[in-house]
């Protein structure tokens, strides 16, 4: 494994137990299912949700998760409380997995996240799903993948330079927490020790056409240089936003920030919550214990709730 694997799996591995304490004893985990026949392996995806709200026969709003990782590694299995959270709170939630570098290059992360949305259409009237209300979320690398999904969405131009898929449902609303959504500057500008950056960079990036130097000083020739960050993308048919993120934040300062400017000049409608604490960094809101986690959750939900209505 490169050194950025062997660092987020034991992150992963390190902080499971802790995130994912919370039992649901009502709601139903249905595991697992692919939703892209092309890579069985790779892009599998699970159910949460309550049965006696499906029982009601109301249409159920969706939530889907996106798992971070450093875009190398992460599993949907790490996002259980999570998700069994989503579901008791009244939702249909399609937690994924996806195409993870070293041995997926971009854009395959983008391209497996618009499958999994679309996968939703083949199960609307099973599970009685509202796809007018349909909200994508993820934390750090997922979040990244959420936005550009959103960003795919309404950009026909990046859909066709991408390769992607036509979505078929339009996403209602958007809740990212702590993601890098100017990929170049993000990996430019964050410091971390081992150039455990460049390592993230050169597995998401490198190919047989391009190898990113370690001085970071050939980002601009990627050739999809243009491509890569949802924050290029956003307009004004971007879908309402959710935001956190924290002003520590050793993987991502400043993204938050600047994709809330962004969209807030393309006249969308956005709400941040801006952690400023010392212990509150990348990905806080998965501590489910803190107070902070739950007022952020709580502030999630009121804009979310508020936008589906």
């Amino acid at each position: 494994m490169t050194r950025s694997e062997i660092l987020f799996d034991m992150i992963d591995k390190g902080l499971h137990p802790i995130q994912n304490y919370r039992r649901f004893k009502n709601i139903v985990r249905e595991t697992e299912f692919v939703y892209d026949e092309n890579y069985p392996d790779d892009c599998t995806g699970e159910f949460y949700y309550d049965p006696e709200i499906i029982k009601k026969g109301e249409k159920v709003p969706v939530i889907v998760n996106i798992h971070g990782g450093g875009f190398v590694k992460g599993d949907k299995k790490h996002r259980e409380s999570l998700c069994g959270m989503y579901a008791n709170r009244g939702y249909f939630v399609l937690n994924i997995n996806y195409r993870l570098s070293p041995k997926f290059q971009f854009p395959a992360g983008v391209l497996d996240g618009v499958k999994a949305v679309n996968y939703l259409v083949k199960v609307e009237e099973k599970y009685n799903l509202d796809l007018d209300k349909v909200v994508l979320t993820g934390d750090s690398a997922g979040a990244y993948y959420a936005s550009m999904v959103v960003a795919v969405a309404h950009n026909e131009t990046l859909r066709e330079k991408l390769g992607c898929d036509k979505l078929q449902i339009e996403p209602a609303c958007l809740a990212s927490f702590c993601g890098p959504y100017d990929l170049p500057a993000s990996i430019v500008l964050t410091k971390l020790p081992f150039q455990l950056v460049w390592d993230m960079g050169h597995c998401l990036l490198d190919d047989d056409t391009f190898q990113l130097k370690k001085d970071f000083s050939n980002i601009n020739d990627y050739k999809l240089i243009n491509e890569i960050s949802p924050i290029k993308w956003v307009n004004e048919k971007w879908c309402p936003s959710f935001l956190a993120m924290a002003s520590r934040d050793v993987f991502c300062k400043g993204q938050g920030e600047a994709l809330e400017n962004k969209l807030k000049e393309a006249g969308v409608r956005v709400y941040a919550y801006k952690s400023k604490k010392l212990l509150d960094n990348h990905c806080f809101h998965l501590d489910m214990y803190k107070a902070v986690s739950r007022k952020c959750f709580n502030e999630m939900f009121n804009f979310v709730e508020d936008v589906l209505k």
